[in-house]
C-alpha cells in the first residue's frame, strides 16, 4: 500500500508537472496567437490604409484628367470656331482679291486701249509733222526763190530809177510786173494751209 501510495504521489506530481508545463505552453500559444492576431490586424489595417490612399490618389488623378479633358474640349471648340472664322475670312479675302483682280484686268485693258489710241494719235501727229516739215521745206525753198526774185527786182528798180522815162516805157511793155509784185507779197496757198493745220494741231 505504501508503495502504491508512493507511486500515486509520484504519478500525481508528474501529472502536476505536466499540467504546469501544459498551462505554460497554453499561455505561450495564447500569447503567440494574440501577437499574430495583432500583427495581422495591424498589417490588415495598414494595407487598408494604403489601399484607401491609393484609391484617393486615383480618384484625384481621375478628377484632374476629367478637368483637363473638359478644358481640352473647350479649347478645341474655341479652336474650331477660330478655324471657321479664319476660313470665312480667307474666303472673303479671296472673293475681294478676285474682284480686285477683275477690276485691275478691266483697268489694264482700258489702259492698253488708251495706249493704243495714244500711239495711233502719235503716229497721226508724226505723219502731220512730217507733212508740215515737207511743206515748210517747200515754203523755205519758195521763200528763197522769192527772195532772189525780190533782190533782182530791187536791183532792176534801182537801175531804172536812173532813167524815169525808160521805167515808164518798161512798165507799159511789161504787164507781168504787177502780177509778179503781187506774187511777192501773197503767201502761197500751201503755206496758208500748213499754218492752219499747225494751229489746229
Amino acid at each position: 500500500m505504501r508503495n502504491e501510495l508512493l507511486q500515486e504521489r509520484a504519478t500525481k506530481q508528474d501529472l502536476e508537472c505536466d499540467k504546469i508545463s501544459l498551462e505554460r505552453q497554453n499561455k505561450d500559444l495564447k500569447s503567440r496567437i494574440l501577437h499574430l492576431e495583432g500583427s495581422y490586424r495591424s498589417s490588415k489595417e495598414g494595407l487598408v490604409v494604403q489601399m484607401e490612399a491609393r484609391i484617393l490618389e486615383l480618384e484625384e488623378r481621375l478628377e484632374n484628367e476629367e478637368r483637363d479633358r473638359a478644358n481640352l474640349q473647350v479649347s478645341n471648340r474655341r479652336l474650331e470656331r477660330k478655324v471657321k472664322e479664319l476660313v470665312l475670312q480667307v474666303d472673303d479675302e479671296h472673293l475681294s482679291l478676285t474682284d480686285q483682280k477683275d477690276q485691275l484686268s478691266l483697268r489694264l485693258k482700258a489702259m492698253k486701249r488708251q495706249v493704243e489710241e495714244a500711239e495711233e494719235e502719235i503716229d497721226r501727229l508724226e505723219s502731220a509733222k512730217k507733212k508740215l516739215q515737207r511743206e515748210l521745206e517747200e515754203q523755205v525753198d519758195m521763200n528763197d526763190q522769192l527772195q532772189g526774185q525780190l533782190t533782182a527786182m530791187k536791183k532792176e528798180l534801182s537801175r531804172r530809177k536812173k532813167s524815169p522815162s525808160k521805167i515808164l516805157t518798161d512798165f507799159d511793155e511789161d504787164d507781168d510786173f504787177s502780177t509778179d509784185g503781187e506774187s511777192l507779197y501773197e503767201a502761197p496757198s500751201g503755206y496758208k494751209f500748213s499754218k492752219e493745220d499747225d494751229t489746229k494741231s
